[in-house]
């Protein structure tokens, strides 16, 4: 092995050791990237949910210096997933209240669970269970007994996209997700005072209306626009 692969290896022990994703390159400084020179420090303060690591880094202008860099806490495993899900033809959006914008914002699903990417999602799936997916917000949302006969149509990998190119090293999968429902007992659960439902159901036209106003986060956004670039490709149920 020469020095890099060594260097690399090095490296990536140490994030794999800590459930981190390992990096897939050093980068080359003669090349105008930014080089990887070693690790330098690590940060647990936050360890359940994410880790700051520093590395001693070579600039495209030969000076030396230092990068740090966020990891998901699980990203050895899954770097999480957002689920933009269609329930009978409505896009259900999950409303929370986050404690970064002291605001209540209106957002597509997201957690962690195994990785999909390299799944035959648009091929012969088998059979496909709710508890399969990261759907976990809608099935405490819905109610097991909603979600306990609904139906899988399809499942769609929209692609991977960088959390945050610049400081991240997280890139979350995009899903597309079709849904059929019972819809009495959906329209039971959801029955009730509109202030007081976590979970709404918009038809396309709300979709586009909401974006960067109540639907304002960066995941939220890009799913939408992923979906929507896809939606019409899908089976007609």
């Amino acid at each position: 092995m020469c020095e890099r692969d060594i260097r690399l290896a090095t490296i990536n022990a140490t994030l794999t050791e800590r459930n981190l994703k390992p990096l897939a390159k050093l980068g080359d400084s003669s090349k105008g990237e930014i080089e990887v020179l070693s690790l330098a420090e690590i940060y647990d303060h936050s360890v359940r949910f994410f880790t700051d690591v520093k590395f001693a880094v070579r600039f495209p202008n030969g000076n030396e210096g230092a990068f740090t860099v966020r990891f998901n806490a699980n990203g050895l495993v899954s770097d999480g997933a957002v689920m933009v899900v269609l329930i009978n033809n409505l896009f259900a959006v999950v409303r929370q209240w986050r404690l970064p914008v002291a605001r209540w914002t209106y957002e597509f699903p997201r957690g962690f669970g195994e990785k999909m990417d390299n799944a035959s999602i648009n091929g012969a799936l088998g059979t496909l269970k709710i508890g399969d997916l990261p759907l976990g917000t809608l099935t405490r949302e819905l109610s097991e007994e909603v979600m306990a006969d609904a139906v899988v149509n399809s499942v769609t990998h929209l692609g991977n996209v960088a959390e945050n190119s610049g400081t991240h090293a997280v890139t979350p999968s995009f899903y597309l997700v079709q849904l059929t429902v019972n819809p009495d007992k959906l329209s039971a659960k959801l029955k009730g005072s509109e202030s007081n439902m976590a979970v709404k159901l918009w038809e396309p036209a709300t979709l586009r209306d909401e974006l960067g106003g109540k639907m304002c986060d960066c995941h939220s956004i890009t799913a939408a626009a992923l979906a929507m670039n896809y939606i019409n490709r899908l089976p007609r149920l």
